[in-house]
Formats: structure tokens, C-alpha cells, sequence
């Protein structure tokens, strides 16, 4: 069975690197980023239309790929839109909009098998990889596998984090600026100086309790600024803004090459 691994970078204590797939649902593009050498691929439920047999080729390729497929949902209120992206092989979960211990603590009961949770018990699958193994060992290497990302997006979900944090399972915390940022009033305003206070806190209370914490960069330049603030758990823009980004540097510089204003 693969081996998570986001989960041994944490274990050595070493930040995690990865990027989005929101653009196009094609193996290739997994390829493409682990070829790159990205830890982790985020493959986007939420916010794309993306299928969940999209999602679990996608998943299957980067397992053997090395790099590590984590779904961020649609939603959470919903445990099969967790539990059965997790049965196409994802590795991990990125739960966005959690907002209070119990309902963590109910979700982390849903994706966790016996001891620590209910999960329904399906031990041949691609989450597997159709291992030759007991289920004991099964569900002991899938309950300490399955990476746990918290998505923080709210000053509800801030005042609350101590109380979060204390919820057994979670693996790291990831700051949702966009959606905080409307919560504070200040919709797209990633540079307000609300927004930095608000990142301390969740970082301060996430260094207390000795959880993993971060953000996206969208360059290199921030994501130096994120680690020197200690933060671990770094998707880098995502593939959509990878092309563009390219596009938008490249296009002016043709245009002037040829006269065109």
C-alpha cells in the first residue's frame, strides 16, 4: 500500500509543497505536476465540475506517481462526499468552512475506520491499491495515511481554532483567505492588514498546539515569506493561473516584438 507522502515530510519535520487542479481533469496534468516534484496535488470539488470518476483517475495516477492526491469536497455536511473520494484513492481531505470541534469531530468519525471512527469498510480498492494484506493492517496503515487538512475561513471558525485543534486527527490547518476575507467585511482584500492580524492568530494558536499550519503563495517571493513564518503546508497558484500566468507574461513581450501595441 502506498505511503502518504505529506505524512513523512511532517514526520521529518519538513514542509509540504503543492499545487491545484481546477482547470483540467486530465491524467497528463498529474504527470505534468509530479513531474514537476510537487508533494501534493489538490484536486478541486468544490469550486470546478469535476466528476468523482474524473477525480479517481486522477487520484489512481498520482499514487503512482508518488505524489500525493488530496480532495477538497463540495462540501462536508455529507459524509459519502468524503468517504467515496477517499474509496477512488485519494490520500488526504482538505475540509473547507469547518467551523466548530463537533462538527470536526463528527467528519473525523466518518473518514477514519474502527478504532478510531465508522468509516464504511471497503478494503479493496484503489485506496488500497488491491494490496495482498489482513485488514488489520489495512486499517491500521489507512488510519495513519489519510492526511486531514482544516480549512480555517471564518472569525467564527478563528475564535473557535484552540478548541478545533483538540480534535484528534487533524494534520494540518490551511487558511481560506478568499472566504475570510469576506467574512471580515474586506472581500478580496488579501493585503489589508486585517488579513495578516488574522493569519498570526490562527498561526499563534496553531504553533501552541503543534499543528501544521499554511497558506497558498503565489510566487515563489510569498512562499519564502510563509516559511519564514513557519508555515508548512504550501499549495503554490494552481494550474489555471500556472497557464495564464505564462500567457499574460509572454503575450506583450510577442505583441511589442512585432510593433503591435
Amino acid at each position: 500500500m502506498k505511503s502518504n507522502p505529506v505524512k513523512r515530510l511532517y514526520r521529518e519535520n519538513k514542509p509540504a509543497f503543492g499545487t491545484w487542479i481546477t482547470l483540467c481533469p486530465h491524467p497528463r496534468v498529474v504527470k505534468i505536476m509530479a513531474a514537476a516534484g510537487f508533494d501534493f496535488l489538490l484536486l478541486e470539488m468544490e469550486h470546478t465540475d469535476f466528476t468523482l470518476r474524473e477525480i479517481g483517475t486522477l487520484a489512481m495516477l498520482a499514487r503512482e506517481c508518488g505524489i500525493a492526491p488530496i480532495v477538497r469536497p463540495p462540501g462536508v455536511s455529507k459524509p459519502h462526499d468524503l468517504t467515496r473520494a477517499l474509496d477512488a484513492g485519494a490520500q488526504g481531505l482538505l475540509l473547507p468552512a469547518i467551523e466548530s470541534a463537533d462538527q470536526l469531530a463528527e467528519i473525523m468519525q466518518a473518514v477514519r475506520y474502527h478504532p478510531l471512527g465508522n468509516r464504511p469498510m471497503n478494503l479493496k480498492g484503489p485506496h488500497t491499491d488491491y494490496a495482498a494484506a489482513t485488514p488489520d493492517e489495512i486499517i491500521a496503515h489507512l488510519n495513519s495515511e489519510t492526511l486531514i487538512v482544516v480549512m480555517i475561513e471564518s472569525r467564527d471558525a478563528i475564535g473557535k481554532l484552540p478548541e478545533i485543534l483538540q480534535v484528534p486527527g487533524i494534520d494540518a490547518i490551511m487558511v481560506g483567505p478568499d472566504d475570510l476575507s469576506q467574512d471580515l467585511g474586506i472581500p478580496g482584500d488579501l493585503q489589508n492588514p486585517m488579513m495578516f492580524e488574522a493569519y498570526e492568530e490562527i498561526f499563534a494558536a496553531c504553533r501552541k498546539a503543534g499543528t501544521p499550519y499554511g497558506l497558498s503563495a503565489q510566487s515563489p517571493e510569498q512562499a519564502g515569506k510563509w516559511l519564514e513564518m513557519g508555515v508548512q503546508w504550501i499549495p503554490y497558484q494552481n494550474d489555471a493561473a500556472m497557464v495564464l500566468n505564462t500567457a499574460r507574461a509572454a503575450v506583450p513581450q510577442l505583441m511589442s516584438l512585432a510593433g503591435r501595441a
